[in-house]
């Protein structure tokens, strides 16, 4: 299995288990944690903004940002089947994969933009109440299906798609170069400020 970070978002049955991302590490070990959401990007058209501004995650999306150090793909609004029943309103499951081989997520995401069903019901198995964390992923599994993922050589030109994929490409430069302003920003504050302190200084000695 490629190295690759795995989130899934869902709830619990209980009221107070509301819908949350934990970081799959083990079947039995889920850290409560967010994916890189808050990344910004930039789409084919110029439009940027945060990966969460591109969208609803009780729509079904595939969106996947690609950058130099990493990639991320989200699905979002994957129905739960049984757990819907037993909690008596529609669960969502959505699943977040980090991983810097970009290649990897672009066929995870053509197999699900193809077969969202098939993909759909693959997450849903795998996903599970639990009493302390809400639920539980059964890691394995999750693996084991997007190690077949990885084996197609389908890309996503080569696909008719059932769901579009959004494509993003994630501005690794503004992280860079915000630094650089803001440093440009305080020395230019820093000179207006010492003209006007010795201007003012002026006026008093005349």
């Amino acid at each position: 299995m490629n190295a690759m970070d795995i989130y899934v978002q869902s709830c619990g049955l209980h009221p107070k288990q509301d819908y949350c991302w934990l970081k799959i590490v083990q079947t039995d070990d889920h850290l409560p944690d967010n994916p890189p959401l808050l990344v910004q990007v930039e789409d084919e058209n110029g439009q940027s903004g945060l990966i969460t501004d591109f969208y609803y995650s009780e729509t079904p999306s595939i969106v996947l940002a690609k950058g130099q150090d990493r990639s991320i793909l989200v699905i979002t609004a994957l129905l739960a089947g049984d757990r819907s029943k037993l909690y008596g309103r529609t669960i969502r499951n959505s699943i977040a994969i980090v991983s810097p081989e970009t290649e990897l997520l672009q066929k995870i995401a053509a197999r699900a933009a193809q077969n969202w069903d098939d993909f759909t019901d693959r997450i849903d198995r795998a996903v599970n109440f639990d009493d302390e964390s809400g639920f539980k992923v059964d890691l394995p599994q999750i693996k084991s299906y997007l190690d077949n993922n990885n084996e197609s050589s389908q890309t996503l030109d080569d696909l008719t798609k059932i769901i579009e994929i959004i494509e993003l490409n994630i501005a690794e430069e503004v992280k860079k170069k915000r630094p650089k302003i803001m440093l440009i920003l305080q020395i230019i504050a820093a000179i207006a400020l010492i003209l006007i302190i010795v201007f003012l200084w002026s006026e008093r000695v005349n």
